[in-house]
């Protein structure tokens, strides 16, 4: 039996650092996204505790501006030491990373699953995109491999036309020296292509796929999956997001699609059973959300780029158990992607 919206657990959730499509954004290289489950008393102390810690004067206590001055960082800090463990989560994503993961995901993978092969099994996409992302800016030319990228990128979001972006490959391709033709040999594989990638502008053009490159909607199926494995089915409270509202449907249906790394399996239901929308000001809990959201992008910016300062550092012992996974490289080449020759 369906048990009542009004009596299911409700968790909250909040992102940081979504530029949308637009992965390659040099301002912001990670997206975060947090989820919250605290009653609605406990979460109100907290917020109250941090604000009572504030200049009078302060408005809406954003982590933004709270992460800026010593007194809201030191208020921070005291906030998520009183979090009870396992009632903030987060999801996050470096986006150059992710942006190497959907070009094997929207070129390689289709070529691959014609010719008998199922890429996500066993993690073979992963395996590519590691050894594309590490080895990709050191053997051939940096500025080109960027170039690569951006093409993509543009591609996608149909900025940008397939010879084009075709053209940036074989640029890049050509830069590599004679003595790396096995990872050319990759290069090749991705000019091999063509044909997946004029049927995937058909769709684009179409309007038949949307928002294939915006983290937020991946990150959220993820974030549920780990918040319904304790909790159960729930109902979530979002903070506004048109992307996450245009693709609720599709997120509310995902078991309905199967799972490419499981052959013969579907994808787990959502367990977010209501998707609903509001403010920060209105829910103390989505208030909380932003402020774990921005912690933990701060803190794997400074992984990802380097840079910040000794708060970000801080922030890992703090941040670092709420992570229950993300697109993020692992610094690793699999022996599986060493060459295209044994694929």
């Amino acid at each position: 039996m369906n048990t009542p919206s009004g009596l299911l657990p409700v968790v909250y959730a909040d992102e940081s650092s979504n530029s949308g499509q637009n992965l390659l954004d040099p301002h912001q290289p990670v997206f975060t996204l947090a989820g919250v489950h605290l009653p609605d008393e406990l979460a109100a102390s907290i917020v109250d505790e941090v604000r009572s810690q504030l200049p009078s004067t302060q408005g809406e206590p954003k982590y933004g501006s709270l992460a800026r001055s010593s007194g809201g960082r030191k208020a921070l800090k005291r906030a998520f030491g009183s979090m009870p463990e396992g009632s903030v989560r987060s999801y996050l994503m470096d986006k150059r990373f992710m942006v190497v993961t959907k070009l094997v995901d929207v070129l390689v993978e289709p070529l691959a699953d014609a010719d008998g092969l199922n890429l996500y099994e066993r993690g073979g996409n992963l395996a590519l995109a590691e050894l594309l992302g590490m080895a990709g800016p050191v053997i051939g030319d940096a500025a080109a491999y960027q170039q690569m990228l951006q093409a993509f990128v543009d591609w996608m979001r149909q900025r940008t036309a397939t010879d084009d972006f075709f053209t940036a490959i074989a640029a890049y391709r050509a830069s590599i020296p004679a003595e790396h033709a096995d990872f050319a040999g990759w290069i090749e594989l991705l000019e091999c292509c063509r044909q997946v990638a004029d049927a995937t502008a058909a769709d684009l053009a179409s309007g038949a796929q949307r928002d294939i490159l915006d983290p937020a909607v991946p990150a959220l199926y993820c974030l549920c999956t780990s918040f319904g494995e304790t909790i159960g089915q729930f109902r979530l409270v979002h903070d506004t997001s048109k992307v996450i509202d245009r693709n609720a449907t599709l997120l509310r249906g995902a078991h309905l699609l199967p799972d490419p790394a499981r052959p013969g399996r579907f994808n787990d239901p959502l367990q977010a059973v209501q998707i609903d929308f509001a403010d920060s000001t209105s829910h103390p809990q989505l208030q909380i959300a932003d402020w774990a959201a921005g912690a933990v992008r701060q803190w794997a910016a400074h992984l990802a780029v380097g840079g910040g300062d000794q708060f970000s550092e801080e922030l890992a012992d703090m941040v670092q158990p709420w992570v229950i996974g993300g697109v993020w490289p692992t610094g690793k080449i699999d022996q599986r992607a060493s060459g295209p020759g044994g694929r």
